[in-house]
């Protein structure tokens, strides 16, 4: 009977990885059409005969909707039953993708795009709530596994369709997704809401929304983890997006397949840094070395790409170990956990996760607008002169460095609000 008994405890236990595995997918599938996107746009462009400042309002319309969402839906899971928020914005963004798919102009499109990247707005959020939820023991571990997962799952599915070459529209891509966001709305309204642990929220005193933000505004570990999280993963996204296939060529005189490799050794750092990070943090029960240890790695990396032009074989191996560091980022959401009373994560998390999200794309266009004011040499970029680092003819290089200098800053100061990170005893 006792033997029974611990079966039964077993099965129970193995369920409760269920709702988690279910958001993971759908935050996987969040990340991987943003990149599909990206992948897809030659295409997009010439079926819907659409011109370049069409095409920038479809991607820029994507990030305003998917920022708005993560802060007014990812905010309202404290108060909704994640199974009815995340099914219906599953099938939101399932009916955003068939717009997209059969969309003839422009305005369609963008009509798909706006809903398809307001319903994923909150995936992310929805993952790090069910992990708090059902798995608080495994936290650090399971949102760092998270992360890599998605990644891990758009770099395979990009590299699959790299190889691809029978994909001749971007239609079919979004057709399917759309039906696979059914399967997974479905999904979520089965099994993410069948933990019992949903009643039991129902009956705990949920703050007022003005009480939870002046508990988060007020506490310095909230601010410290936002700083951290939107320094590191707002230079994730800039340097994702700025480091491209295109400056490569432009910058460093790589051929186009050299600079596909440099921009996925990135991603592929990103990956491994999740995994090892998250372990890291489980196994010591901590999240402060851990965290200042990787975002320490990335400042390092991040003044070696600022003070030496790099051959490309060491080119790629230093974006890998960047990638790498700026994983760390994860972390902070163990930092919320930990020193933030319950009743705030979820408003908190969404606000941390918004920062970031937005603070990549602010990033992103000042380093753009300073590439392109084409201003004087910066400190670092003297710094370099003197010692003789770069070889002859790296004008372009330094021209990179003075807009590039902006990350490194950014990052060392990422790494400064880690040191503000504490644990109570």
């Amino acid at each position: 009977m006792a033997d029974m008994h611990r079966a039964g405890a077993k099965l129970v236990g193995k369920q409760r990885y269920l709702p988690w595995s279910i958001a993971v997918l759908l935050f996987s599938s969040s990340i991987v059409l943003s990149v599909f996107f990206a992948l897809l746009s030659p295409n997009i462009v010439t079926q819907l005969e659409l011109d370049h400042s069409e095409i920038g309002i479809l991607g820029g319309s994507s990030f305003i909707a998917y920022s708005l969402g993560q802060l007014l839906l990812g905010s309202k899971l404290g108060a909704f039953s994640p199974k009815i928020l995340l099914s219906l914005t599953a099938l939101l963004a399932s009916c955003g993708c068939i717009i997209f798919a059969s969309s003839s102009n422009f305005l369609w499109a963008l009509v798909g795009q706006i809903l398809t990247a307001f319903g994923l707005s909150c995936s992310f959020i929805g993952v790090i709530y069910i992990i708090e939820r059902d798995l608080p023991d495994h936290f650090s571990l399971l949102s760092a596994l998270s992360q890599g997962l998605a990644n891990f799952s758009a770099a395979f599915l990009s590299i699959l369709f790299g190889l691809t070459a029978s994909i001749t529209s971007f239609r079919d891509l979004y057709y399917f997704a759309g039906a696979f966001l059914i399967t997974l709305a479905t999904a979520i309204y089965l099994f993410v809401g069948s933990n019992p642990k949903i009643s039991n929220e129902k009956n705990a005193p949920a703050l007022p929304l003005i009480t939870q933000l002046r508990v988060c505004f007020t506490s310095l570990q909230f601010w410290a983890a936002l700083i951290f999280y939107a320094c590191l993963y707002g230079s994730m996204l800039a340097y994702s997006d700025l480091w491209n296939v295109q400056f490569q060529v432009d910058f460093f005189d790589e051929t186009a397949q050299q600079g596909t490799f440099s921009n996925t050794m990135t991603l592929i750092g990103v990956i491994f840094g999740s995994l090892t990070v998250g372990v890291w943090a489980q196994h010591r029960n901590d999240y402060i070395v851990p965290a200042r240890t990787y975002s320490l790695i990335a400042l390092a990396i991040t003044l070696i790409l600022l003070l030496i032009n790099l051959s490309i074989s060491w080119s790629l191996g230093a974006n890998f170990i960047l990638g790498v560091g700026l994983s760390g980022s994860i972390l902070a959401f163990s930092v919320i956990q930990a020193q933030l009373p319950k009743s705030t994560h979820t408003l908190a998390t969404a606000l941390v996760v918004t920062a970031g999200f937005i603070f990549g794309g602010l990033l992103q266009a000042l380093v753009g607008l300073s590439l392109e004011a084409n201003q004087q040499l910066g400190l670092i970029d003297r710094i370099t002169e003197h010692l003789n680092f770069l070889p002859k003819g790296g004008t372009k290089f330094l021209d990179y460095q003075s807009a590039f200098q902006l990350v490194g800053i950014v990052i060392c100061i990422g790494f400064f609000s880690s040191l503000f990170f504490y644990k109570e005893k």
